[in-house]
């Protein structure tokens, strides 16, 4: 798979059942619900927990998965002195 393209819902939980993974199984391994999964899965949440857990089964990275959810965005530094009155 090339870096950064995006799969989709059916896909994930295509490859996950290729492996014997159900989503129920997944909750249990990472101590969630299922529904955390699911919404995981379907780009509807964000739980990194859960999504490095999938990513890791998959024998992907995380951020191959799900782009625009979990690539490292730094924040820019403040002053201190900016935020004083």
């Amino acid at each position: 798979m090339s870096p950064l393209l995006t799969m989709d819902a059916i896909e994930i939980n295509y490859r996950l059942r290729r492996l014997g993974k159900t989503q129920a199984q997944i909750a249990q391994d990472v101590g969630v619900s299922g529904g955390v999964v699911s919404n995981v899965i379907h780009g509807r949440i964000t739980a990194y927990a859960v999504a490095q857990h999938i990513a890791s089964l998959l024998g992907l990275k995380i951020e191959e998965i799900w782009p625009e959810r979990y690539i490292f965005k730094p924040r820019q530094r403040q002053s201190h002195k900016e935020n004083m009155p």
